[in-house]
């Protein structure tokens, strides 16, 4: 097979071509979670994104490998990854963007990387590195500031205070941060379409149970055209595609590479909120954006962008 063509550092011009792809890709997931969730309740919309995605990504897999089915070794590691990374994540994030501006959402749910940081440091006994003490540093600083925000700005009005919003995906972030912790514990030995899928149909099944339980289905009555092509989006481009795209970036790159894609969606996802939803910016964004991807600059792995690929696997 000829050689992949490649453009300036020796990387892949497919690699090229996927990072604005998956730029977009999770940056458009905030804005449209939004769109969806004020129609479908929030148990009822994730649920359906992650069957969605899951099967999607299943059908992709038995394309691929002949089978959707993981080794039998996988299968525990996949049912807990799911109930954190999906069922867990799923829920905050959703919540989170009923309760914050889209674009507040998007960026504070890339503090994961300092999260993880912690984690690794706490429980991994990862070296502690000063420029990333400093990311930290800056992402905790972005987080206070947007709290601050909201608290300041329910002053005076009738709602509650306490920034429930910015709790709301703070927590998102952190689990998705124990989440990634927990994936590379595992070490599996499937491919990743057929992992990811079954996580997310693993995941997605409390989601559907607690929504039959809780929700009522009034909204099958009203729902609009507009928030089930979003809830299709997330699923299909957001979830499924966005992260076939990320894994074959890592596949194509190396992992430095593919962190750009992390340092631009938070932007992506801002600048789609505004224009999908009209939603303003204002100065207290800008600044959690600078604090959030200054942190990010230090505590990815940057060190070598344009570095040799990454073996296959």
């Amino acid at each position: 097979m000829p050689p992949s063509p490649t453009a300036a550092g020796g990387v892949p011009l497919r690699a090229w071509l996927l990072l604005p792809f998956l730029a977009v890709a999770w940056g458009a997931t905030w804005p449209l979670m939004k769109i969806g969730a004020a129609e479908i309740p929030i148990l009822t919309f994730r649920a359906m994104t992650g069957f969605l995605a899951g099967g999607a990504l299943l059908l992709l897999a038995r394309l691929r490998y002949g089978t959707a089915a993981p080794m039998r070794r996988d299968w525990r590691g996949i049912a807990l990854c799911g109930f954190v990374s999906v069922t867990a994540w799923f829920y905050l994030s959703a919540l989170s963007v009923t309760l914050l501006p889209a674009s507040r959402a998007a960026l504070l749910a890339y503090t994961m990387p300092f999260w993880a940081f912690l984690i690794g440091v706490l429980f991994l006994k990862e070296p502690i590195a000063l420029r990333r003490v400093f990311g930290v540093a800056a992402g905790v600083s972005a987080i206070l500031l947007m709290a601050w925000d909201d608290v300041a700005a329910a002053v005076g009005s009738a709602g509650v205070v306490f920034p429930w919003g910015v709790a709301a995906i703070t927590a998102a972030a952190i689990v998705w941060s124990v989440g990634s912790t927990l994936q590379k514990e595992m070490a599996f030995q499937s491919p990743v379409m057929q992992v990811a899928g079954w996580q997310l149909l693993i995941g997605a099944a409390p989601l559907a149970a607690l929504a039959l339980a809780f929700e009522p289905m009034a909204w099958t009555q009203t729902v609009g055209a507009r928030a089930l092509l979003a809830t299709a989006g997330v699923a299909l481009i957001s979830q499924a595609l966005g992260m076939a795209s990320w894994f074959t970036l890592l596949n194509a790159t190396s992992v430095a590479f593919a962190s750009l894609a992390v340092l631009v969606v938070p932007a992506m996802g801002m600048a789609l909120s505004v224009l999908l939803l009209g939603e303003r910016l204002g100065l207290v964004d800008a600044l959690g954006f600078l604090l959030i991807a200054t942190g990010l600059a230090t505590v990815l792995p940057f060190g070598r962008v344009f570095g040799r690929r990454r073996p296959p696997g």
